[in-house]
């Protein structure tokens, strides 16, 4: 699915011409911020991993694999072991 696909343009929304790829990337990032703010303790901290390599997930970039869901659970699931101190 690489074509941009525009559903409806909603003039109040922000998010009203983008394609519904980007919007769930949008929506996937706002959700792993937050979660990531919760367990790294500030936002700061939070956006400075989320555009890092991160070992966890091979040394890829989070950011750059939020595209897709298994990219997003592979992000949720980092932060769930980082969150419960497991790096095995």
């Amino acid at each position: 699915m690489n074509d941009p696909q525009i559903l409806a343009l909603c003039p109040n929304s922000p998010l009203g011409g983008w394609s519904i790829v980007h919007r769930c990337f949008k929506g996937r990032c706002e959700q792993i911020v937050h979660l990531a703010t919760r367990v790294l303790g500030s936002r700061v901290l939070a956006l400075q991993w989320l555009y890092k390599p991160a070992i966890g997930l091979r040394h890829q970039v989070p950011c750059n694999i939020l595209e897709t869901r298994s990219g997003y659970q592979q992000v949720v699931t980092l932060l769930g072991r980082i969150e419960n101190g497991i790096y095995a």
